[in-house]
């Protein structure tokens, strides 16, 4: 046998061993771009979920890279803001008196694992609508400005929690870098093997009571954080699947 025959069998018979996969290729890495919201969660709100009075538009970018048909890591890059202000709640009423507000920019960097519950990262058909669950830890930057200034004084007193306790919150330093921990769910669309679209709710849970730059004057027993809800569309890349070589004829 011959050394060019061998080398034709040899390419026939991984050919056979990868055939489904050159069918079906294996994409290694995904790319997307989200368009949606954050939504502050804190002390200046009614709702413990947050509220669309001060809803800002937010924009996330992500990579990522499948590990397993359940199991994913992503990256993430999230630019929006954060804001609210109690002058637009009139529940409680108490809140139109105290009328505390803040805003900050927001940026954003985390890192998630991604867990799909049906075990179809490999697309192996699509049409499919697939939850999914995602938790990690991420840095947010922040550069709150908190805004005292139209406080009642005739319905808080000197010895009101309000007042007193922006005593300490002045003296307090407001945090630049926060540590979170993101944690939410999914579902996605795929529209194509390659083209997915997708809609995300993805809470931040903090260690701090200062996002909204208040504690004391506020409810210091719990701390702040923010909801991210989204819309987008994601690319798969990097296919890593075996073609065989055309017949020759």
């Amino acid at each position: 046998m011959t050394a060019v025959t061998k080398v034709a069998l040899f390419t026939i018979f991984c050919c056979g061993l990868t055939h489904a996969n050159a069918q079906k290729p294996h994409y290694q890495y995904e790319a997307g771009i989200n368009t949606g919201t954050f939504l502050y969660q804190g002390d200046l709100v009614s709702s413990p979920f947050g509220s669309f009075k001060s809803a800002a538009p937010m924009l996330q970018v992500f990579v990522s890279k499948e590990t397993s048909p359940y199991f994913a890591f992503r990256a993430n890059l999230s630019v929006g803001s954060l804001g609210a202000d109690e002058s637009q709640f009139s529940n409680p009423s108490w809140k139109q008196l105290r009328n505390f507000a803040f805003h900050s920019p927001l940026l954003e960097l985390s890192a998630v694992g991604v867990f799909n519950l049906y075990g179809d990262n490999g697309r192996e058909s699509y049409h499919t609508l697939t939850p999914y669950l995602l938790a990690g830890v991420g840095l947010s930057l922040l550069n709150t400005k908190a805004d005292w200034s139209r406080l009642d004084t005739t319905a808080f007193n000197s010895k009101s929690q309000a007042l007193m306790g922006l005593g300490v919150d002045t003296l307090h330093s407001l945090p630049r870098v926060l540590p979170v921990i993101p944690v939410g769910a999914g579902l996605r669309w795929n529209v194509t093997p390659v083209i997915a679209i997708n809609a995300e709710a993805v809470t931040r849970l903090s260690f701090s009571d200062y996002i909204d730059g208040f504690s004391y004057a506020a409810n210091p027993k719990h701390a702040d954080g923010y909801l991210g809800l989204s819309l987008g569309v994601s690319f798969r890349l990097g296919n890593n699947s075996v073609k065989c070589p055309p017949a020759k004829r």
